[in-house]
C-alpha cells in the first residue's frame, strides 16, 4: 500500500526531536515540534500548513523564528498548536521584531491553545504587525484538534512536570486504486484520479467526474467508479510522544489516541540505569519507551531525543528499546 504520509525525523535520534510529515499528492506538510530545523530545505518549510508544539522548551520551540523568516511572504496561513500558555509565547516571539514594512503582507498566523476542555484560537496578521485581531474559545469534548479531508490530528495532555501534548496523525481511510481494473475498463491514469480521491474523501459520491479513457473522455459518478476501481483500507496512523513521565496516567492518555498506531515516534532519553532520574525529570528511559510501544501495539517504533550523555552509547539505547518486557 502506497502511504499517504511520508514522515521523517529531521535531526535523527540524537538531537532536537522534530518530525516533518509530507502529505502526498498535496503541496502541504505538517511538523511536530519545532526545535533546530536547519535540516529542512526552504521549499519544505514553505509547504508547512501546521506546526504542533508539544511544549515550549527551547529544543522544541526555537525553530519557529526560522519558519517565520522563510514563510513571511506567502499567502497560506500558518497554524500553530500548543499547550497552555502557547498563545502568549508565540505572540512574544512575534512582538520581538519590528513589522513597520509588512502592511501589504498576507501571512496570517492562527494560534490554537489546547486546554483540557477548551481550544482558544487567536488570529494575528503580518499586515497588522502581528497584533491579535480576534480570539475565540471552542469547547473541546474529545481529543480532536485539527481536521481536513486528508487527515485529522488528535492530542492528549501528558505530564512532563508541565503540560506536554502528545499527538496522533490519522488518515480517515486509505483509497487503493486497482491497476488491473483500470486496465480492464480502459481507463487512462491522469489528474482525474486525484480529483476522484478528493471527492471520495469529501463524501461527494454523487458527483460526476470527467474520466480519461482509451475511447476518449467520459463522465462517471464517483459511486460507480468506487465500485469498479477502489479498495478501501484502514488509514495510516502516526503517533508522536516526547518528554513525558513513565506513569499509568500518561499511558492511559496515550492509549486513548495511539492504540494500534503504524509508526510511533517516542523519546528514549535515558538508559534504564537512570530510571529514578528519568522519573524526577519526567522523561522516559529506553526500556520504558519500549514497554509503552508494546502496550500501544505499535507496528513500528522510531526512538528519538536521546540524552547527550548517551550519544556514545546509542546502540545500548536501541537494544534496550527492543528488550522484551
Amino acid at each position: 500500500m502506497r502511504p499517504s504520509f511520508l514522515p521523517k525525523l529531521v535531526n535523527g535520534d540524537l538531537f532536537d526531536p522534530v518530525v516533518y510529515v509530507r502529505v502526498l499528492n498535496e503541496r502541504k506538510a505538517l511538523m511536530f515540534d519545532c526545535g533546530h530545523i536547519h535540516g529542512l530545505a526552504n521549499r519544505e518549510i514553505l509547504q508547512v500548513e501546521s506546526i504542533f508544539i508539544s511544549h515550549p522548551h527551547m529544543d522544541h520551540f526555537v525553530g519557529l523564528d526560522h519558519v517565520l523568516r522563510i514563510i513571511l511572504h506567502r499567502q497560506m496561513p500558518l497554524n500553530v498548536f500548543g499547550p497552555e500558555g502557547i498563545t502568549d509565547k508565540v505572540l512574544a516571539k512575534l512582538h520581538a521584531y519590528t513589522w513597520n514594512l509588512t502592511q501589504t503582507y498576507a501571512l496570517e498566523i492562527i494560534i490554537h491553545e489546547i486546554l483540557p476542555d477548551l481550544i482558544v484560537v487567536t488570529r494575528t496578521r503580518a499586515s497588522n504587525g502581528f497584533e491579535p485581531e480576534s480570539r475565540e474559545s471552542v469547547d473541546r469534548k474529545n481529543p480532536l484538534i485539527a481536521v481536513s479531508s486528508r487527515y485529522s490530528v488528535e492530542a492528549v495532555i501528558l505530564d512532563h512536570n508541565i503540560p506536554c501534548l502528545g499527538f496522533v496523525l490519522k488518515e480517515p481511510f486509505h483509497i487503493n486504486i486497482r491497476p488491473d481494473m483500470l486496465e480492464l475498463h480502459g481507463f487512462v491514469t491522469g489528474p482525474w484520479l486525484g480529483r476522484f480521491k478528493e471527492l471520495i474523501l469529501a463524501g461527494k459520491l454523487d458527483t460526476l467526474v470527467n474520466v480519461k479513457t482509451v475511447m476518449g473522455e467520459r463522465k462517471f459518478r464517483v459511486s460507480e467508479l468506487m465500485d469498479a476501481l477502489v479498495l478501501i483500507n484502514a488509514g495510516q496512523k502516526i503517533a508522536y510522544f516526547t518528554d513525558l513521565r513513565y506513569s499509568p496516567a500518561n499511558l492511559e492518555s496515550m492509549q486513548e489516541i495511539a492504540d494500534g498506531c503504524d509508526i510511533l515516534f517516542i523519546e528514549t532519553f535515558y538508559l534504564h540505569e537512570l530510571k529514578d532520574d528519568a522519573f524526577a525529570r519526567a522523561h522516559l528511559t529506553a526500556y520504558q519507551a519500549g514497554e509503552f510501544a508494546r502496550k500501544l501495539k505499535a507496528r513500528q517504533i522510531i526512538p528519538m531525543h536521546i540524552s547527550p550523555r548517551y550519544h556514545h552509547r546509542v546502540e545500548e539505547i536501541l537494544n534496550e528499546v527492543r528488550r522484551p518486557g
